[in-house]
């Protein structure tokens, strides 16, 4: 069923200017925020996307921090940072954007979400007209990076009661209204300090069925959609009709190993399951082009991306050699290898909602079974209870690895002994040794340098398995005009958009 009515607005509207374009839109995706107010959760991601909030900088479509909000941010030594704002930016009430807004803002924001704390770990700020003085609590190499993270989103908090319904950001478009799990509708903002938006307002219609989504595109109802699976991309082929427009992201499709098993500590058996995967053939094949293969563990178009000779590649037959070599072998003849009476058996374990994922691993499943090791595929509608118990030999999920730009995010809560997501319980010493040094280092390029050499350990230990990183897809009506996709995921409604008649 398509949900949050849209036939009232989008393409059934005939509203148009005097250039003939129409001045209102309708983007659908199959994702929601709770509510509209951006320090709770995962929200900042959406008002962000509907062009309501803006942060202090802004990732470019390589991932690196440009100023957006803010003129400079400067470090004074190693726990002071200077932000200088722009003396330009107003609120959508047409309150000036000022030091103390940001302080009030952030103060709020850190109450009701912990996780900006993890982000920015600030002591204390002191607000002087246009500039802000923040001392962290601890060295924070990739502070700026995580001034683009949504959550750090400027807003107006002097009315709280209102924030959770229509925020006062400083974005092109104000909140309207929203519907949990059926719409949110923006108007445009008159003085917005990019200069005026080119559409006049946007519904963002929640669709939660894929195959719907897929519909209302089709049919017109929608002018974007977000989120349509790369199995359903070939019906959007027609250019003169569609423009599907992606860009390869952050987000890997991740292999955690249960280090636990006795199997997966043998370094030959994660190996040969490293060497089970054509990271070609799952993009292109089984994604349809909705992914791209990665060489390492981050994505190959950042600076510490891994290098073309790094890791395990594709090759069944120097798999079977390395299970031979560790002793493993069929003595039955039932086409399962075993050790020491044990067979060579192994459960995945992954979700629905991302529909490649099960793909892949029915795909690795039949590649390894030449091999000799026998996987069985469990898919769930969510992994959470597993990632919390451990219950598992493989677990694969989409996972955002460098949402802010900097490789230290994924590195500390993945990689790192003890981390939060370390839920595999991967551990290796020279590892967490060079994660320390990047937490301390402020040299952009030595921590790209000290990140490609952890990874480098990483892969030659076949510690994590990254099949690809999936790409962050639009597929929109030919006559959306003034929008590029930007591979963080933060962005997608700005000034620029607007709809040819």
């Amino acid at each position: 069923m398509v949900m949050g009515g849209m036939g009232l607005t989008g393409c059934s509207t005939d509203t148009k200017d005097e250039v003939g374009t129409r001045t209102e839109a309708v983007f659908a995706d199959t994702q929601c925020p709770t509510n509209l107010d951006p320090a709770e959760s995962w929200n900042s991601w959406y008002t962000s996307r509907y062009g309501i909030t803006e942060t202090l900088y802004k990732l470019d479509e390589n991932l690196i921090p440009q100023p957006f909000l803010a003129e400079s941010c400067e470090m004074q030594d190693d726990t002071t940072w200077m932000i200088k704002l722009k003396d330009d930016i107003t609120f959508q009430n047409g309150e000036k954007m000022t030091a103390e807004a940001v302080k009030k803002c952030w103060e709020r924001t850190m109450k009701v979400n912990a996780r900006l704390n993890e982000l920015l770990f600030i002591g204390s700020m002191e607000a002087d007209g246009q500039t802000l003085k923040v001392t962290t609590t601890k060295l924070v190499p990739a502070f700026v990076n995580s001034l683009a993270e949504p959550l750090a989103a400027i807003i107006d908090v002097s009315n709280e009661e209102t924030i959770a319904t229509m925020p006062i950001g400083t974005g092109p478009f104000k909140a309207v209204s929203y519907e949990v799990k059926k719409k949110a509708v923006v108007e445009r903002y008159e003085n917005y300090w990019g200069g005026q938006p080119k559409l006049e307002g946007a519904t963002f219609n929640v669709i939660a069925d894929t195959n719907s989504l897929a519909m209302a595109q089709q049919t017109g109802e929608s002018d974007l959609s977000v989120s349509i699976p790369g199995t359903s991309l070939e019906l959007f082929n027609d250019t003169e009709k569609y423009n599907v427009d992606g860009v390869a992201g952050s987000r890997g499709q991740v292999i955690f190993m249960n280090f636990d098993n006795m199997f997966i500590q043998d370094p030959n058996v994660r190996k040969a399951l490293s060497m089970s995967i054509d990271k070609e053939q799952y993009a292109k094949v089984l994604n349809k082009g909705a992914s791209v293969p990665t060489n390492g563990l981050y994505p190959d178009f950042m600076a510490f991306g891994a290098d073309p000779g790094d890791g395990y590649h594709f090759d069944l037959e120097a798999g079977k050699k390395l299970l031979k070599e560790a002793g493993y072998s069929d003595s039955d003849g039932d086409g399962i290898v075993e050790k020491n009476g044990q067979k060579l058996t192994l459960r995945m374990v992954t979700y629905s909602t991302k529909a490649e994922l099960k793909s892949y691993c029915e795909q690795m499943a039949s590649s390894l079974k030449e091999m000799g090791i026998d996987l069985q595929v469990e898919v769930y509608e969510s992994v959470a209870e597993y990632q919390k118990s451990g219950d598992f030999d493989l677990m694969m999920i989409s996972f955002t690895m460098t949402p802010t730009g900097d490789p230290l995010y994924f590195a500390n809560i993945a990689f790192k002994t003890g981390g939060s997501s370390n839920y595999g319980h991967y551990s290796n010493s020279k590892v967490d040794d060079l994660i320390s040094q990047m937490n301390q280092e402020f040299d952009e390029s030595k921590r790209n340098e000290i990140a490609k050499e952890m990874q480098k350990i990483i892969l030659n230990d076949a510690g994590y398995i990254v099949v690809g990183h999936a790409k962050f897809i639009y597929v929109m009506s030919s006559n959306v005009k003034g929008l590029r996709t930007n591979p963080s995921e933060y962005y997608l409604l700005d000034a620029n958009v607007y709809i040819e008649k």
